[in-house]
C-alpha cells in the first residue's frame, strides 16, 4: 500500500514520492531510467513489499484497455485545464475496485499532474514484470509478413546467441513496406538493421562522402 510511501513523501512534496519510494530494499529486476521509469519503479517496489504485483499488474492493463477503448477518458486525462483536485476525485471513482495499491499509485498520479502519462508508465511497469519473469522481448520488422517458419529460425538464432539460461523469449512480428526488404531485429536494448533501405541509406551516405 501507499500510505507509507505518501506519508513519507507529503511532508517534502507530493511530486517526490517515487524518489521516496526508491530507497526502498527491494531489488529492480533490471535498471529503467526516465520520468515513466521513476514512477514504474516505485510501483514495483511498492506492490512487492505489499504481495500485490499480481493483482496490480492486472489492474493496469484493464485500465490501459479501458484508456484505449474510451477516447472520451485519454483526452480527460491529458486535458491540462481540469485540476489535480477534480482528476484525484474521479481516479478515485474509477478505481474503486482496483487493488488499494494500485488506488493509492494512481492518486499519486493525479495529485502530481501525471495522468497524461499513465500508459507510458503503464509499459515499463510491464517491462519489470517481465524483467522479473524471465521474459526477453523481441521484435522483428519485415516488409513482408513472415513465415511460421522464418519465424522459427529467427527465434532459434535469437535463443542461441542472445538468451541466457532460464530466460524465455517473446517475439513479436511487423509488417513495415517502407524497409523495402531484409529484416529489423530489435532483442531488448540491441537493434540490428539488415533492410535494404538502410542499405541503400549507407550508399547514399558513402557516394556523397565520395563527392565531397
Amino acid at each position: 500500500m501507499f500510505s507509507r510511501t505518501l506519508s513519507v513523501a507529503r511532508p517534502l512534496c507530493r511530486r517526490s514520492f517515487a524518489s521516496a519510494a526508491a530507497a526502498d530494499s527491494v531489488e529492480l529486476p533490471v535498471q529503467l531510467f526516465g520520468l515513466s521509469a521513476t514512477y514504474a519503479n516505485a510501483l514495483f517496489r511498492t506492490a512487492t513489499r505489499a504481495g500485490t504485483l499480481g493483482a496490480v499488474e492486472k489492474d493496469l492493463q484493464g485500465f490501459k484497455s479501458l484508456i484505449s477503448s474510451t477516447p472520451a477518458l485519454h483526452s480527460y486525462l491529458n486535458n491540462p485545464i481540469i485540476s489535480r483536485k477534480d482528476k484525484a476525485e474521479d481516479i478515485s471513482k474509477i478505481s474503486a475496485r482496483m487493488t488499494e495499491t494500485t488506488r493509492g499509485f494512481l492518486g499519486v498520479l493525479a495529485e502530481n499532474g501525471r495522468l497524461g502519462e499513465v500508459t507510458k508508465i503503464i509499459d515499463t511497469f510491464d517491462q519489470l514484470m517481465k524483467a522479473k519473469q524471465g521474459i526477453v522481448e523481441a521484435r522483428v520488422v519485415s516488409a513482408q509478413a513472415l513465415t511460421k517458419k522464418q519465424l522459427k529460425g529467427i527465434e532459434d538464432a535469437v535463443a542461441s546467441n542472445h538468451l541466457e539460461k532460464g530466460k524465455k523469449l517473446q517475439l513479436t512480428a511487423e509488417v513495415d513496406p517502407s524497409i523495402l526488404g531484409g529484416l529489423q531485429l530489435q532483442v531488448a536494448d540491441k537493434f540490428l538493421d539488415l533492410s535494404i533501405q538502410s542499405r541503400i541509406n549507407k550508399l547514399h551516405q558513402t557516394l556523397a562522402d565520395v563527392k565531397q
